[in-house]
C-alpha cells in the first residue's frame, strides 16, 4: 500500500469519524446550546436557545449531504477514477451544501455578530470548491480529446 492509498484510506476514515459526530453532535445539541444560553443570560443578554438550535438543527443536512458526497469521491479515488463526471457532479453538490449553509446562518449572524466568521469560511470553501469543480471539468474534456486521438 502506497502513500496515495493510505491517505485516501486516511481521509475515507475521518469522514466516517465526522459522520458519527454529527450524529452525536444532534443528539446532544440541545444540552450544549442550553449551557451556552445560560451563560448568554447570565450576561444579561436575551435568550438565543431556540434560534441557535433551529440553526444548527437546519445545518445538518447540508453538512450530510457534503459528507455522502465525499464518500462517493473518495470511493471514486479508491478505484483510480478521479477524473469521471460523478465527480465533478459531487464536487458541484458540496460547493451548493456550503452555500446552503451560508444562507442558514445569516440569520444568526444578525443575532450573534461573530457568526459572520462562519458565514465567511463557508462561503470561501464554496468558492474554493466551484474552482477546483471548474479544474476537473476542463481536465476531463482534455482526457476525453486524448482518449479519442490516436
Amino acid at each position: 500500500m502506497n502513500g496515495k492509498d493510505k491517505s485516501v484510506l486516511l481521509t475515507s476514515g475521518l469522514v466516517k469519524v465526522v459522520y458519527v459526530l454529527v450524529a452525536v453532535c444532534c443528539v446532544i445539541a440541545p444540552f450544549l446550546v442550553r449551557y451556552y444560553d445560560s451563560l448568554v443570560v447570565a450576561s444579561g443578554q436575551e435568550s438565543v436557545f431556540l434560534p441557535v438550535l433551529i440553526t444548527l438543527y437546519c445545518a445538518v443536512p447540508f453538512a450530510v449531504a457534503a459528507l455522502i458526497c465525499l464518500d462517493v469521491l473518495l470511493r471514486n479515488i479508491r478505484m483510480e477514477q478521479p477524473f469521471v463526471a460523478q465527480n465533478v457532479t459531487m464536487l458541484r453538490i458540496i460547493s451548493y451544501c456550503c452555500f446552503g449553509e451560508v444562507l442558514v446562518f445569516v440569520y444568526l449572524a444578525v443575532l450573534k455578530p461573530f457568526t459572520v466568521v462562519v458565514l465567511v469560511a463557508c462561503a470561501f470553501m464554496g468558492l474554493i470548491l466551484r474552482v477546483v469543480k471548474n479544474v476537473f471539468e476542463q481536465a476531463i474534456k482534455i482526457r476525453e480529446e486524448n482518449d479519442f486521438t490516436i
